[in-house]
């Protein structure tokens, strides 16, 4: 039987535009940042969109499993073979800058283990990403008419724009670059990176470091439907496990258009581990 999954789809997506909406209010309220056990930041926003979120999952399909970055210990285990994955603000750090872009909420759909649907909205900039199982890969901005994703076609070293974490180190992102790619420039968020892979602004994204399982459904899942690839830098694909978490847990990681997958790889593996 083919998977489709339109009506997930569809409460996904509304789910995302309300937590957008709660994001933004917080952000023109006011809001204190605090930090996690982890170091990381978290804020009110985060919180909010989460809660939100939590609730329509739960309500929408009882039995489906859920885990949330800002509720892990509260995991829920489902028995219908599908976990939910969200991040209820991927670039809490952007958010915090008050930067335009750089932040999303991500709501993602694992089906045995594989990404199987995938929102990612940036709801500043208002721009809406989606894919899944029986839906073509569509990007809406500002509530106009759904546009078709496509990655590039560029495959050649030396004309594959490369986007970045704001955060890699300078002389690692130099020696990466001479290696054959153009300097797309660098943002938070790996939903709103690899937004930039399917909208033709980008063609490999380099990660430096790991990620957790609800950095990556979303995006992955919009990234298989435009036609890109995804895999760590030995090359071997993301696995999920029943709960929903990354096994192995991740390292620094490569998305490209396809076409030039394994030539970037190994141009930066090469950029990687030169001294």
């Amino acid at each position: 039987m083919t998977l489709v999954l339109r009506a997930e789809l569809d409460v996904a997506a509304a789910l995302a535009r309300h937590a957008g909406a709660a994001i933004e209010r917080v952000r023109d309220e006011g809001f204190v940042e605090h930090e996690k056990a982890d170091s990381s930041p978290v804020t009110r926003a985060d919180l909010a969109a989460d809660a939100l979120i939590r609730e329509g999952l739960r309500a929408a399909y009882p039995d489906d499993g859920l885990l949330t970055e800002e509720s892990e210990s509260e995991r829920v285990a489902g028995t219908s073979g599908r976990v939910w994955v969200v991040d209820p603000l991927d670039g809490t750090e952007a958010f915090i800058d008050g930067n335009v872009r750089g932040y999303a909420v991500q709501i993602g759909l694992l089906v045995d283990g594989v990404p199987a649907l995938g929102v990612v909205y940036e709801p500043r900039a208002d721009l809406m990403l989606t894919a899944a199982a029986g839906a073509p890969a569509l990007a809406v901005a500002n509530g106009g008419v759904p546009r078709a994703l496509a990655v590039s076609k560029r495959a050649e070293l030396g004309a594959l724009r490369l986007v970045t974490s704001t955060t890699i180190r300078a002389p690692l992102k130099a020696r990466v670059l001479a290696a054959g790619f153009v300097d797309g420039g660098g943002l938070r968020s790996v939903g709103v990176k690899v937004g930039e892979l399917v909208r033709d602004r980008a063609d490999v994204y380099l990660s430096h470091h790991a990620v957790h399982a609800w950095d990556v459904v979303a995006p992955m899942a919009i990234l298989a439907a435009a036609g890109g690839a995804i895999t760590d830098l030995a090359g071997a694909p993301f696995r999920f496990d029943e709960r929903g978490h990354l096994r192995p847990s991740s390292g620094p990681f490569l998305a490209t258009n396809g076409r030039a997958h394994d030539a970037a790889r190994e141009a930066i593996l090469r950029a990687w581990e030169a001294p």
